[in-house]
C-alpha cells in the first residue's frame, strides 16, 4: 500500500496537535515493511522529526527556506508539490492534511480527517468564508472522514451535508514526552514560585481572557504564577490586559516549547488549566495528566467525552464557576490526588498505536 501525505499544515504552523497528529501516524506507518509512505513537506521549519523517519519505505522531501509559516510558504510548498506530484505514480490512498487537496496528486481514494468545527462555531477569523468553502468540497471528496471524536463528528454531520456511513471516530494517542535535564535547568531560570500551567493557543475560542480574569479573582497571582506556554509571544492586547488586571509580575510567557520543556513544565505544574470553549479533541489535558499533573477543564463540546471524570471541571459560560473550580482545585489537596491517579490511568487508554492501526484498518478499508 502506497499512502501520500502534503505540506499543508506545517506550511502553517511549525507545532500544533494537528501537525503531531500526523507525524505520529507516519512514525507508525514506518515500521511496518508493507506499507510506502511519502510525505512532502516543502519548505518548513516544522518541530517534529519528519525527516527522521526516512527509510526504504518512508520518503520525505524537506528543505529548509527563507519563509516564515503562513501563506507565503503555503502558496510556494503548492507549487512545488503539484509540480513534482505527477512524477511521483499513483497513491493507494491521499490523506491530506488541511482543509485542501492538491489538484495534481493522484490516488485511488481520498481519506481525510475532520479536526473540529472552530471556524463555523466561530466566525471571527479572517478567512472562515474561504475556508468552509474548501471544507465542503474537500468532504464531498473524500471517500472516507476520520473524526478524533464522536463530538467532532457531531459538529461535522450538524454543519455538512455529509452520509454518517462515510465517518469514523478514531481517537488521538497521548504522546510520550521525554524528560529532559537541560530543559528543566531553562525552566528553573525562568520560574519564581509554583506555578499553573497553560498550553495552547490564545486564539478566542481558547478562552485565554476567561482564565487571565479568573487568576485575577480567585487571589491565586498574589502566590503563583501564571506559565502561557507556546502559542507565540503575548500580543499587545494580551500585554496590556494582563497590565490592566494587575498581573504583570504574575505571568511567565514562554513562545515556543519543545517535547523536553512541555515534558519539564507539565511535571513541574501545581495544576494544569485548560478553558477551551470548544475543541475536537484536545491534547494538551491528556498529556499533563499522562505526567501526573491534576487537570482543570472546561466542560464542554469533546472534553469530558475524551477526559471522562479525571479533571477538575467548570462550567465555561460561568465565570464564577470558574473561579471557584480553580480555588477548589488548588486547594483540595485529597480531590487533587484522586485527580492526578484517575488522570494517570486514563492517559494510559489513548496511545498512537491504537491510533495508527486503526486509521491503517480504514486505509485498508477504502481500497
Amino acid at each position: 500500500m502506497r499512502i501520500y501525505y502534503d505540506h499543508q499544515l506545517c506550511s502553517l504552523q511549525d507545532a500544533g496537535g494537528a501537525s503531531r497528529y500526523h507525524y505520529e501516524l507516519m512514525r507508525y506507518l514506518s515500521g511496518l515493511p508493507d506499507v510506502e509512505t511519502e510525505l512532502f513537506l516543502g519548505m518548513n521549519s516544522t518541530v517534529y522529526p519528519f525527516k527522521a523517519l526516512a527509510s526504504a519505505n518512508v520518503r520525505v522531501t524537506s528543505f529548509g527556506g527563507p519563509l516564515r509559516r503562513g501563506m507565503l510558504r503555503y502558496t510556494t510548498n503548492e507549487l512545488l508539490g503539484n509540480s513534482i506530484a505527477p512524477f511521483r505514480g499513483k497513491f493507494d490512498v491521499y490523506h491530506p492534511s488541511h482543509h485542501r487537496i492538491m489538484p495534481l496528486v493522484r490516488a485511488r481514494r481520498i481519506v481525510v480527517t475532520h479536526h473540529d468545527c472552530i471556524y463555523e462555531r466561530f466566525p471571527v477569523f479572517r478567512h472562515a468564508k474561504q475556508v468552509l468553502r474548501a471544507k465542503k468540497v474537500l468532504f464531498a471528496s473524500a471517500d472516507a472522514i476520520i473524526c478524533i471524536s464522536e463530538s467532532s463528528r457531531r459538529d461535522l454531520l450538524n454543519f455538512y451535508d455529509v452520509d454518517i456511513a462515510k465517518t469514523r471516530v478514531i481517537y488521538h494517542g497521548v504522546p510520550q514526552l521525554p524528560r529532559c535535564p537541560a530543559s528543566a535547568r531553562a525552566l528553573g531560570e525562568k520560574l519564581r514560585r509554583e506555578y499553573l500551567l497553560y498550553v495552547s493557543g490564545r486564539s478566542v475560542y481558547k478562552n485565554f481572557t476567561g482564565l487571565l480574569k479568573a487568576f485575577r479573582e480567585s487571589g491565586l497571582y498574589r502566590s503563583f504564577d501564571l506559565l502561557v506556554l507556546g502559542g507565540g509571544p503575548l500580543t499587545p492586547e494580551e500585554v496590556d490586559l494582563i497590565a490592566k488586571l494587575g498581573l504583570a509580575g504574575s505571568i511567565i510567557g514562554i513562545p515556543v516549547a519543545s517535547d523536553g520543556l512541555l515534558a519539564e513544565a507539565y511535571a513541574g505544574a501545581k495544576l494544569f488549566v485548560y478553558p477551551s470553549l470548544w475543541e475536537g479533541f484536545g491534547l494538551p489535558p491528556l498529556e499533563a495528566m499522562a505526567a501526573g499533573c491534576p487537570v482543570l477543564a472546561s466542560r464542554s463540546s469533546s472534553i469530558p467525552e475524551v477526559c471522562r471524570d479525571a479533571p477538575f471541571y467548570f462550567d465555561p459560560a460561568d465565570q464564577s464557576s470558574f473561579v471557584c473550580a480553580l480555588l477548589r482545585a488548588i486547594n483540595d489537596e485529597e480531590e487533587r490526588q484522586q485527580a492526578i491517579q484517575r488522570g494517570r490511568e486514563l492517559a494510559l487508554e489513548y496511545t498512537w498505536e491504537k491510533c495508527g492501526a486503526a486509521t491503517l484498518a480504514l486505509y485498508r478499508d477504502c481500497q
